[in-house]
């Protein structure tokens, strides 16, 4: 069997996530049932993170394992060519025997962008950045996205409960290495990484986070939010359409290493 590790750059619009549901279409099933086609056998794609409803990815990374004699380069334009336009593989390539791409990752990086301005209006920005009107005071948002930075309790800004099977902390805890907000040609982008990423978070932490721009919570409520324990601020989640899985980084040892 040969192991392969794949980059993969996906538009989650017309898809229920990446991981195979029974009864709606996601991006797993159709590369599977691609590569299965080609390979003349049920083959597994697993991957870094399993992107919700709605959400993208430009650096998603993946493994699979087969048997066939070909060539990883030849298998990615054969797999290409049998994809929906929605999906692309960026890469292919031989790894090692036992490269995992989800228990390997070190970190993963996303990115959530936000639109304001004349540009917000056009149908091809708002397909991919939630569209703002409201006036949003970036420097009050920016002062509260620091208390992310570290090791904190995410539980408040989670959907469901997260394993209970952690010996470092409370079962919510994700080590934060950057977390700050970016200029882009139509608005801001929030860009974070972290160890892991608990159900919904990143969307729920952007709502809160602009929020607090919008002068309708306190920092220091964002800020309690991070305690064992602490109640989440009263802001929504930021829509799925924002939300892009931007990279994952692999130890160097890895044959995953950097993506």
């Amino acid at each position: 069997m040969q192991r392969l590790k794949g980059v993969l750059q996906y538009d989650g619009t017309a898809y229920r996530g990446w991981q195979r549901q029974p009864d709606a279409p996601t991006v797993q099933e159709s590369c599977e049932a691609a590569l299965s086609e080609i390979l003349g056998a049920p083959t597994d794609v697993v991957a870094a993170g399993r992107t919700d409803t709605g959400v993208h990815a430009r650096g998603q990374v993946v493994h699979l394992s087969h048997a066939a004699r070909i060539a990883p380069g030849d298998l990615r334009r054969a797999w290409n060519a049998r994809l929906p336009k929605d999906i692309w593989v960026e890469r292919l390539a031989p790894a090692a025997a036992d490269f995992h791409a989800r228990h390997d990752a070190e970190a993963r990086t996303y990115r959530y962008f936000v639109a304001q301005g004349g540009g917000a209006g056009s149908p091809f920005v708002r397909r991919y950045a939630w569209a703002l009107s409201r006036f949003v005071d970036w420097e009050r948002a920016e002062r509260a996205t620091a208390a992310l930075v570290g090791a904190h309790d995410f539980r408040a800004f989670a959907k469901g409960t997260p394993p209970t099977s952690r010996s470092d902390g409370p079962p919510g805890r994700c080590v934060v290495r950057r977390a700050e907000w970016v200029s882009t040609r139509h608005g801001r982008a929030f860009v974070v990484t972290a160890d892991r990423f608990l159900r919904h978070m990143v969307r729920a932490l952007v709502g809160a986070l602009v929020a607090v721009g919008q002068g309708r919570i306190e920092p220091a409520v964002l800020a309690a939010a991070l305690d064992p324990g602490g109640a989440r601020p009263k802001a929504g989640y930021a829509p799925p359409h924002g939300l892009f899985l931007w990279r994952v980084d692999y130890p160097r040892r890895s044959e995953g290493a950097k993506r």
